[in-house]
């Protein structure tokens, strides 16, 4: 069986997906190591996995379990470039024949970093650059030891990497749709009028039925060099990013007459404005409200309570009906105006259930 180590490219540094576990839940997570605790984007994990909203059911289900529990070795930040090494890693789990894999004993390392969207189209994604710069003393054992490694992304990121050329045995993808996604993994059905061409650079060949396919050479050290690396990267403002959360995590759960612990933290000073939707759907504004005064632009890296601690502004004591509700908040460089939901802001949500 062929093993395959799917990694998520952040600017962190490269995060594998260790498994997928079917899980009797009601919602999919994405954990950190083994343990119990659960990223921030593991509702957008959720929403990507669940029939309707998202594709990996659709394409891969049905499952009894109705969900996952998705380990991943590193915290992976806010965004969506996730997306893809997702695909990837379900597409993986479902195979009959190939298996997630460890770098260490893997037989093909995919380095992958795009959006899926529901027609399953591959999306371009931001920092790109920074992505691979933060990969390179990760890879270059395993380029060393001669271990195949796929970089696979949207076209233009693609274009982008094709301007970068690491040495034999790498190469990049352009992935204009999950197909071709699964070509690279060696789990797509061909057709008839591709002949035998297949994903790996071919003399003479720029351009294959998966997309653009560029050699690498030179961004990691050549035999014979120094290992230091020296990559020019130009300086970029880093995007704007909230997170929300409560003091019992991610996905909290409540008793009525509870009042709800709402926190907030953003990587940037910001300007903040927080909804509240109900069971029965109705949205509430709950920041800023009357009971807050003074609105202020938030400062960075500091852990914001917005409600239910004796600093906090105000409380929101929550009641019937149970079920689940929504705390959507997003975050802005400039104060926002009017009372209509902001178009291009940073933005999270924390999903609360209410019990009697």
């Amino acid at each position: 069986m062929k093993r395959i180590a799917i990694l998520i490219a952040t600017t962190g540094g490269p995060v594998l997906v260790d498994r997928i576990t079917p899980e009797p839940a009601p919602q999919s997570m994405m954990c950190l190591r083994r343990q119990s605790e659960v990223l921030p984007i593991s509702l957008d994990y959720d929403d990507f996995v669940r029939a309707g909203s998202g594709v990996i059911m659709r394409e891969f289900g049905p499952y009894e379990e109705g969900a996952f529990r998705l380990d991943v070795s590193g915290p992976i930040g806010t965004g969506l470039s996730w997306q893809l090494g997702v695909f990837a890693a379900h597409a993986v789990f479902k195979s009959k024949s190939c298996e997630l894999s460890d770098l260490e004993t893997a037989d093909l390392i995919v380095w992958l970093s795009g959006t899926v969207d529901n027609d399953l189209n591959v999306g371009d994604v931001d920092h790109m650059a920074q992505k691979v710069e933060a990969s390179t003393v990760v890879l270059a054992d395993y380029i060393a030891k001669g271990t195949p490694i796929v970089f696979g992304a949207g076209a233009e990121n693609a274009t982008f990497l094709s301007a970068h050329k690491p040495p034999g045995g790498i190469d990049v993808a352009c992935l204009k749709t999950t197909r071709d996604l699964m070509d690279v993994l060696g789990l797509g059905t061909k057709d008839k009028d591709r002949g035998n061409t297949t994903f790996w650079v071919m003399a003479g060949v720029a351009t294959l039925a998966l997309g653009v396919v560029f050699a690498w050479s030179g961004l990691f050290p050549q035999e014979g060099e120094k290992t230091e690396l020296e990559i020019k990267i130009p300086e970029t403002k880093p995007k704007l990013t909230i997170d929300i959360f409560s003091d019992r995590g991610q996905h909290p759960t409540y008793a009525f007459s509870e009042d709800l612990n709402l926190q907030v933290r953003v990587n940037r000073k910001a300007w903040l404005l927080c909804d509240y939707e109900q069971v029965d759907g109705k949205v509430i504004r709950i920041y800023p409200n009357d009971q807050v005064r003074d609105v202020q632009a938030f400062d960075a890296h500091t852990d914001h309570i917005l409600s239910a601690s004796q600093s906090a502004p105000f409380r929101i004591r929550l009641g019937p009906p149970a079920g689940q509700e929504t705390v959507t908040c997003y975050a802005s460089e400039e104060p926002f105006l009017g009372s209509a939901r902001p178009v291009n802001a940073a933005m999270d949500r924390m999903r609360v259930t209410l019990k009697p």
